[in-house]
């Protein structure tokens, strides 16, 4: 699991810069420094301890970066996660509009600042290519409509991804964005990025010329009713599987309605991973 931007005890800046307001209370909190650090470690333990509830369940916390993780069956999972979102009124792990959090200076927007500390790996560039991206937000114009804009995602993590093209990526963020869709990326995508754009060019359509197409989903909303989930298959069993570094499955899997009511079914999803080095799958 990821944090998201209502996780506000484990984002340290947050509490540390909220230290004399303290926003649920809309009052002074009056935490010292040593206070403030207290809490963020006992939100963090309560994830990351040997003996917290988490681990013993066995949940897997990730902080924003890369991780490998390594499945009982002998397969792999190279997984970047990040928590941070546009930011949005005064929540947790926010960035700047004009602000990139996931690609370098050589890749990032020409208006926009790279504050990156782990940018997204380039597929070609690296050992163990990225299978699944984990993000708290949509990228741009990928299952990220609100009731009143039609697309509220980050322009900056769409142009990473073209250059990560995972098997997978989910996320949530937008209540109304739920769903899951089939992207198909252009044999150029990955080249894209290292274009000269502006953050206004690539909102109003420059984006287009990394993606050859896009198709949804298509949902059984009374089997995922009856199965308490929904269920997609895009491993080779299924006689259609992803191709890696050429498509992307798109899940925005927002457990909560626009009314913040639990109600949207929870997505599994079934994806060929690489083989540990010397595992017998």
């Amino acid at each position: 699991m990821i944090a998201g931007n209502h996780d506000l005890s484990l984002d340290r800046d947050f509490v540390f810069a909220h230290r004399e307001k303290d926003p649920q209370r809309r009052q002074p909190s009056g935490l010292s420094g040593e206070e403030a650090d207290a809490r963020v470690n006992a939100a963090r333990d309560l994830w990351t301890s040997p003996s917290g509830r988490a681990k013993m369940e066995g949940v897997t916390y990730l902080d924003e970066g890369v991780h490998q993780i390594s499945l009982p069956n002998g397969a792999v999972a190279n997984i970047y996660a990040s928590p941070y979102t546009p930011e949005f009124w005064d929540w947790a792990f926010p960035y700047q509009l004009d602000e990139d959090r996931f690609n370098g200076p050589g890749t990032c927007l020409s208006d926009a600042t790279s504050i990156a500390p782990y940018p997204m790996p380039t597929r070609s560039k690296v050992r163990n290519p990225i299978d699944i991206v984990m993000t708290h937000g949509p990228p741009w114009m990928r299952l990220d409509p609100t009731a009143r804009v039609e697309a509220v995602g980050c322009p900056h993590l769409l142009r990473a991804l073209m250059r990560t093209r995972p098997a997978l990526c989910c996320f949530g963020h937008i209540h109304e964005g739920w769903g899951a869709e089939r992207l198909t990326w252009a044999d150029d995508a990955e080249n894209l990025p290292a274009k000269a754009c502006s953050i206004a060019e690539w909102k109003q359509g420059a984006w287009k010329e990394g993606v050859e197409g896009v198709s949804p989903v298509q949902t059984d909303m009374d089997a995922a009713k009856d199965n308490r989930a929904v269920f997609v298959d895009v491993s080779e069993k299924s006689g259609d599987a992803i191709q890696p570094g050429k498509e992307t499955l798109f899940v925005n899997a927002a457990i909560m309605d626009i009314s913040y009511r639990p109600v949207n079914a929870p997505w599994v999803v079934d994806i060929d991973l690489p083989r540990k080095e010397g595992a017998l799958l």
